[in-house]
């Protein structure tokens, strides 16, 4: 079976956004020393509106210019050190900026949809390029930001233009809505890998694209009643490192406090705990492909812990993949 541990590498989108050093830099420093101890590599979804923004404000202020040196520095060395740089866009950054003080994020048009077919154009072309320019390497996968990759339809043509062949969004029987952003995933196949062509939640054997899901999982509400309970009983070791807070997704917590619900296998937090118990689910339905979602804004003590088990375990019996290494011949 081949895992991606995939990462998507960003700050917070709320009024509390943390800082660039706690939300990303020295979380993804652990994820480094976690790898090149066990000599595996990670996915990083770069959020590379929020590098285009950082360029645009540095010189008007200077706190701003260590911040881009800091990302750059670091995903270049991500990218030298064998790890996958690939393409995550947040569209909202479009209509943020900064006051001297703080990012002023403006989430209206938080979907890449929200925009007009010559702004998709010029956003996808821009937004490759800073991770084109940063690392020299191809760059043909995609990760929405918040899951938002529908209508799909309004998006095909212009990552065809493009050459982003694979996405990674989709997570099976996922779904939510709200005012700013929203996505379905209820029809999605149950398969760890298949072709699209028109939207990614409808499989085509002869579609130009590439799904590869983000591996699934049902959750009860007591699992999440324990993971809020022990971020208050144990903080140092529960609490995100990221100094943030996420985008308010109005309804999402009492849904998962009293039903059942439909998550994505993930190493944010206690999520971690349920990777071995994910494993043994892809196993007993034969998949080859086991994709594992994360943040270094959202990874806690607890987590890290966690996943250098999965690894420790795993790295003999299992290929720890990157898209680059596995799609570089098709």
């Amino acid at each position: 079976m081949n895992i991606y541990i995939t990462l998507d590498y960003e700050i917070f989108f709320g009024e509390i956004h943390g800082t660039v050093e706690k939300c990303i830099i020295y979380p993804t420093s652990e994820l480094i020393r976690i790898a090149e101890k066990h000599n595996v590599r990670f996915c990083f979804f770069v959020d590379c509106g929020f590098i285009l923004k950082l360029d645009e404000f540095r010189k008007q202020f200077p706190q701003l210019e260590n911040d881009y040196k800091k990302i750059t520095v670091q995903v270049k060395y991500l990218s030298n050190s064998g790890h996958d740089i690939q393409l995550h866009i947040h569209p909202h950054w479009e209509d943020s900026y900064y006051n001297g003080e703080h990012w002023i994020i403006d989430v209206k048009r938080y979907k890449l949809t929200d925009f007009s077919e010559n702004e998709i154009e010029s956003i996808v072309m821009n937004y490759k390029k800073v991770l084109t320019d940063l690392t020299g390497k191809t760059i043909f996968t995609y990760r929405a930001g918040g899951w938002c990759l529908q209508p799909f339809s309004k998006l095909k043509k212009i990552f065809k233009q493009n050459n982003i062949t694979v996405d990674s969004s989709v997570f099976r029987k996922g779904f939510y809505t709200s005012e700013h952003y929203s996505y379905d995933f209820r029809n999605a196949p149950d398969k760890d890998i298949y072709k699209f062509e028109d939207e990614p939640e409808i499989e085509n054997p002869t579609g130009y694209f590439t799904e590869l899901p983000i591996s699934s999982i049902r959750n009860s509400p007591l699992f999440f009643w324990k993971l809020f309970l022990l971020g208050r009983k144990n903080p140092y070791l529960h609490k995100p490192l990221g100094d943030g807070r996420a985008i308010s997704a109005p309804g999402q917590r009492k849904k998962m406090l009293t039903q059942y619900t439909d998550c994505t296998v993930s190493i944010d937090g206690y999520n971690a705990s349920l990777l071995e118990k994910a494993l043994k689910k892809l196993k007993r339905k034969k998949f080859e492909n086991m994709v594992v979602i994360g943040h270094p804004k959202s990874l806690s003590r607890y987590s890290l812990q966690e996943l250098e088990k999965f690894v420790e375990k795993n790295k003999t019996n299992y290929n720890f993949a990157t898209y680059s290494k596995m799609f570089k011949n098709k």
